[in-house]
């Protein structure tokens, strides 16, 4: 099918009258009545109810004797059938979850309804008649395995190939909803509420989450992890679709209140502590309720609920600054200075600046000797943090329902700095965001064979942060720097400084920022039953508008690295990068203007899906699903592009799409879903599929915004290589005056950006074969071979890279540049590739009371680099060498080879309504009766490690400091076994195995990741007991022990790998120790 013909399609169902229908977050029940000797029966009277609302549906079987009842939400549900002459079957608690198909084939005997038929359903089957490949996680495991955020989200890592990511922030979580997905980058993936877009479109994804609306999860019917092949109603992602259903009301007024909390008198210290001063301690309480119930009984239902957090944690956090000597200016080695040639020997005080004196006067004192991790200060965390969400749903008719949902969202984060103020001050400091979210559906089905369900979601988020020294003294005002900005937005302390080997000082470069996205995503979906083929059609459309302040550095960043200061012949050494910046000889400072830009992006999608029932044991799923999203542009057209063919930079401007975003767009997005589901035996299925999927949010930082762009935008840079030049500035000049004017721009002396015209959507070819075998009543066993391959992901470099000096020569990095009109240029482009490799094997039980799920993945991850802002431990969007692009392929930052999660829920079997002591006294059941267990354990491989250092300035090929930009990921030599003691915290890696390559040749033969850190292995336990409460039938009271990291192991992270680090194989931070949390719930 042309997609001409398929998006006319898609448009002519839109407009039918009659009914359409697609899963959302729903589910359906299908099946075929038969008689007893396998004739299939028509027109039988098929009736499902709801037990929770006893709302039924009623359809009739076709010429096939197949039946299927669409859009049902997830639940528990009663089939019934009749036929003249046969006696009725029902068929009772039949277990239905989100965006499942479920099969309940009827049986129907000759007799009367005297001789009805009751059967209970098993409540886990096997998948006979679906290819993609997903885990279900229940309302029953979300509220009772032990989470340590309550974060739903977090139950993710329980499918195989699910990694969480490196984004980490000092709350002691990762990013709420972040994940990677069989080796594909966390913003790859997509997260459904109630079928509505929930993905969180801030350019830099402040707040914490992945996602707009995070309920409780009290709130939650279920949510489904799809990780290969997905049906193609689901788009827009290419790792792994995140389906959650919202709760909804029943005839029965119900819920729950509940507050838990953690006392650092519970916790355990840590392998860290601080040298003096306040112990590590995390003080947190988190209190909600959920409640829902009739508005008018089978017909109108409302849900709601509020969660509340109050967090304080103190945490060490673990600097390198220089000793008392050296801030005296006694450094140890002789020092050259090379504008006078004075040379001051060894315990010579060198005659340092004004502020350079003053900068290491305001410094804390050391709490250790040495340079290397020499200062410990326990440092403060708070999140404060309120959410709520309500959910009205109401019937109209039997063919005819509604619902709405508003959620909102409210989070204030401080993050106190590792050095404190005026020196310190690095990191995000203040974070706030506020999120408000609408969803509204509508399902009409006037028969048992159609269906039109239409949704509506908006969404606002306002997210940014800001230093804590915003508002405080200026750097002139403090430290005498002039050049830089009064804007009271962004000014104020002390600019960024790096002295390389040191922690870096001063405010955060990427300090202050802030995204304002606002998301409107409508629906309609078409579905029906023909024969023994369910037919689905659907359209969506998709805008996203977003008001962005993503430039960096507005206050300035300086960087030291000791070419200047050492003597020749000398070897290098990081007392030099200090007494560079002691006599102000800076190798590159930085500095750009603010802008505030308005994006824009549109987003259609369509499909068709086609799941047949070939015979009773072969099920094809077959779908083609289309996907066109424009290139942003920009509102006001303040918008640019470098371009290679005129040598320029082009500005927007009306006219065409390609007008104003200077991208062309991509209409080529074909995605075709392809699967299988054989049924070898009763109790033995074949699975599997291939899908190819597109996504089109690639970011998470500022490089591929192209408002931020010359000559609206200056990002200025000066590297320096002669520092008896007349164009030499010291630190103490301060920046050129009107530097960053945008009517001054000089693209020679400015970063700018350049994304090709036929910059595209990327591409995920997916595809899976597994074998599913029912072991015992309610347990399956999965074992499945997972791969994928993944093209046109976005990767930066600097496409105006010099080229090295030759041995001897010293031509400042301007001359030896490509183009010598500009300056660098950071290539945005489709040039990231990956593939995954992976065996999953995975055991699931559900029975009454007992949920076990087992996964076990073994994998192998590749790619030629990271995802900007999810890249760590040395890890990379950036390239080492534009010249040498494959020299970067190897073992992706995503990799975790070995993945072993395990999880329980047990209602242990004593006590009323339970197996054993069914019948025990009030007080008897009060003691034994009403305990649960349950656990979640983690046995992980440890991170990759990616080798880097920091070249001097004659060595360097670009000005790009910034990973989010494009920096080349310098990497040294590796001459032999990089490993030193592993058992040793400040030994990991040998510093003899490795070498800094010679200036003339700067790129190093390590690979990317080629090292791993110390694996990790977590167990978080939890332990209730209930007690019923003689308030009504079903009020119960729960409390509630938790302990995260149950055995206290310490979990060491990542060394350092920066070879020009002073601590460098050093590791200086863990995983929590035990945190242990107390909590009461009670429910009715």
């Amino acid at each position: 099918m042309s997609i001409r013909r398929l998006l006319a399609c898609c448009a002519l169902l839109c407009s039918l009258a009659s009914p359409a229908f697609a899963q959302f977050e729903t589910g359906s029940i299908t099946g075929t009545v038969q008689d007893r000797s396998g004739g299939v029966l028509p027109g039988v009277t098929v009736t499902v109810r709801n037990l929770d609302t006893n709302v039924s549906q009623v359809t009739v079987t076709n010429e096939s004797g197949a039946y299927e009842f669409f859009t049902l939400r997830v639940g528990r549900y009663e089939v019934k059938a009749t036929l003249e002459g046969f006696a009725p079957a029902t068929i009772e608690d039949v277990p239905l979850a989100i965006g499942n198909r479920q099969r309940v084939d009827v049986t129907l005997g000759v007799g009367t309804v005297s001789e009805a038929v009751d059967v209970r359903a098993q409540g886990l089957a096997l998948e006979k008649d679906s290819s993609q490949r997903s885990s279900v996680v229940t309302a029953e495991q979300a509220v009772a395995l032990p989470l340590p955020g309550r974060e739903y989200s977090a139950l993710v890592q329980l499918a195989p190939g699910v990694r969480r990511s490196s984004i980490n922030n000092t709350q002691g979580t990762g990013r709420e909803g972040s994940f990677t997905i069989n080796g594909l980058r966390s913003t790859y993936n997509n997260y459904l509420l109630d079928g509505i877009d929930n993905n969180a479109y801030g350019t830099s994804n402040q707040g914490y989450s992945n996602q707009v609306i995070q309920p409780p999860p009290d709130a939650l019917v279920e949510m489904r992890v799809v990780t290969n092949n997905m049906s193609a109603e689901y788009g827009r992602s290419g790792g792994g679709t995140i389906n959650v259903a919202y709760k909804s009301g029943t005839n029965r007024f119900h819920g729950a209140g509940w507050e838990f909390r953690r006392d650092p008198a519970l916790n355990a210290t840590g392998f860290f502590k601080p040298a003096a001063g306040t112990e590590p301690k995390l003080t947190r309480d988190q209190f909600g309720f959920v409640f829902g119930g009739p508005v008018l009984r089978n017909r109108a239902f409302f849900f709601t609920d509020y969660e509340g957090l109050r967090q304080d944690r103190y945490t060490v956090a673990i600097s390198s600054i220089p000793d008392l000597a050296q801030r005296q200016g006694v450094l140890g080695v002789a020092v050259r200075d090379p504008r006078t040639g004075t040379v001051y020997p060894a315990g010579t005080a060198l005659p340092m600046t004004a502020a350079a004196r003053k900068i290491l006067a305001d410094l804390p004192e050391p709490t250790s000797a040495g340079t290397a991790n020499n200062y410990r200060a326990t440092v403060l965390a708070t999140n404060d943090t309120d959410k709520a969400n309500i959910k009205l749903d109401q019937k109209i008719s039997d063919t005819l329902s509604l619902f709405g949902r508003y959620g909102w969202r409210d989070t204030d984060i401080y993050e106190e700095p590792g050095l404190p103020l005026p020196s310190g001050g690095a990191g995000n400091g203040y974070t706030y965001v506020t999120n408000k979210a609408l969803a509204l559906g509508a399902t009409y089905m006037p028969g048992g064979t159609q269906l039109l369900e239409f949704r509506f979601g908006w969404s606002s988020t306002q997210g940014g942060k800001y230093p804590p020294a915003l508002g405080s003294a200026s750097a002139l005002d403090a430290y005498g720097i002039t050049g830089l900005p009064t804007d009271p937005r962004v000014a104020g302390g002390l600019p960024t400084l790096t002295i390389t080997g040191f922690t870096a000082l001063g405010r955060q470069a990427t300090n202050p920022q802030w995204q304002y996205p606002e998301v409107w995503n409508p629906k309609v979906n078409y579905s029906l039953v023909r024969g023994r083929q369910s037919l689905k059609f659907g359209y969506e459309f998709q805008r996203i508008d977003t008001q962005v302040q993503d430039v960096n550095p507005l206050y300035g960043t300086n960087i030291f690295s000791g070419q200047f200061t050492r003597p020749t012949g000398v070897a290098a050494n990081n007392v030099y990068n200090l007494s560079d910046f002691m006599l102000g000889y800076q190798s590159q400072y930085t500095l750009s203007n603010i802008l505030v830009a308005n994006i824009r992006q549109n987003m259609q999608f369509a499909y068709v899906q086609d799941d047949i029932r070939v015979n009773d044991r072969l099920t094809l799923n077959l779908g083609l699903r289309y996907e066109y999203a424009t290139p942003h542009w920009e509102k006001d057209n303040v918008l640019s592009n470098f371009d290679p063919t005129t040598v320029s930079m082009i500005a927007a401007r009306d006219g065409s799409l390609e007008d104003r975003a200077t991208i062309r767009p991509d209409r080529n997005n074909v995605g075709p879903r392809l699967g299988f589901a054989w049924s070898i035996t009763p109790t033995t299925v074949a699975r599997g599929g291939f899908g190819t999927s597109y996504v089109h949010f690639q970011r998470a930082g500022g490089a591929n915004i192209l408002p931020i762009n010359g000559p609206q935008v200056i990002n200025a840079v000066a590297v320096q290589n002669d520092p008896t030049a007349a164009a030499f500035r010291l630190y103490q000049d301060g920046f050129p005056a009107g530097w960053t004017d945008p009517s001054t721009f000089n693209p020679a002396a400015a970063n700018v950006t350049y994304m090709p015209r036929d910059y595209g959507s990327s591409r995920v070819d997916s595809w899976f074969v597994s074998v599913q075998r029912e072991v015992l009543p309610g347990t399956i066993v999965d074992v499945a071979y997972v791969g994928n391959r993944a093209d046109g992901l976005l990767q930066l470099a600097n496409y105006n890279q010099a080229r090295p000096n030759a041995q001897g020569e010293n031509t400042p990095l301007q001359a030896r540049r490509p183009i010598t009109g500009f300056g660098d240029i950071t290539y945005a482009w489709n040039g990231g590739r990956s593939d995954y490799q992976g065996f999953q094997l995975k055991t699931e039980t559900r029975r009454r009371g007992f949920f076990f799920v087992n996964a076990l993945t073994l994998s192998r991850a590749r790619d030629n680099g990271a995802g900007s802002l999810e890249n760590a431990n040395g890890n990379s969007p950036g390239i080492q060498d534009f010249n040498n692009p494959d020299a970067d392929w190897g073992i992706s930052g995503y990799n975790q080879p070995f993945n072993w999660t395990s999880s329980l829920v047990w209602d242990v079997p004593v006590g009323r309504d339970r197996r054993y002591m069914s019948n025990a006294s009030a007080f008897v059941d009060a003691v034994l009766g009403g305990w649960q267990v349950a656990f979640i354990s983690f046995l992980v491989s440890g991170d990759p490690v990616t080798f880097t250092y920091t070249p001097a300035a004659i060595a360097q090929v670009s000005g790009i400091t910034q990973d989010f930009r494009g920096a080349n990921n310098y990497r040294p030599n590796v001459n032999g076994d990089p490993y030193g003691d592993r058992d040793s915290i400040t030994g990991y890696f040998d510093r003899t195995a490795l070498s800094i390559p010679d200036t003339w040749s700067p790129f190093g033969n390590a690979a990317r990741n080629s090292v791993r850190g110390p694996n990790q292995w977590t167990v978080d336990f939890a332990l209730q007991k209930r007690f019923r409460l003689p308030i009504g039938s079903a009020t119960n009271l729960e409390v509630r022990a938790e302990a995260f990291n149950l055995l206290n192991r310490t979990n060491f992270n990542a060394p350092n790998g920066n070879l020009s680090a002073n601590g460098f194989g050093t590791i200086t931070s863990t995983a929590d120790p035990r945190q242990v949390q107390l909590g009461v719930r009670l429910t009715f």
